[in-house]
């Protein structure tokens, strides 16, 4: 059976773009990098890919994020 309603396809609500921008703003000042930056902008994206491919636990969120 073909679900077209995948993680991948949902849009972020607002309590999820919450939850990144914490884990996004921790992360930034651990690495000691601006959130305009390169390395940041970097970081965004490996956020939301993770938690759009079904990572949604704030802290393996964290766990993963520094692994990389």
């Amino acid at each position: 059976m073909y679900v077209d309603d995948d993680l991948h396809n949902r849009p972020l609500s607002p309590d999820d773009l919450d939850l990144l921008q914490i884990i996004l703003n921790e992360e930034i000042k651990v690495r000691r990098i601006t959130i305009k930056s390169d390395q940041a902008d970097e970081l965004a994206g490996r956020l939301i890919r993770l938690f759009q491919s079904g990572v949604r636990q704030p802290e393996l969120l964290r766990l993963m994020i520094r692994g990389g």
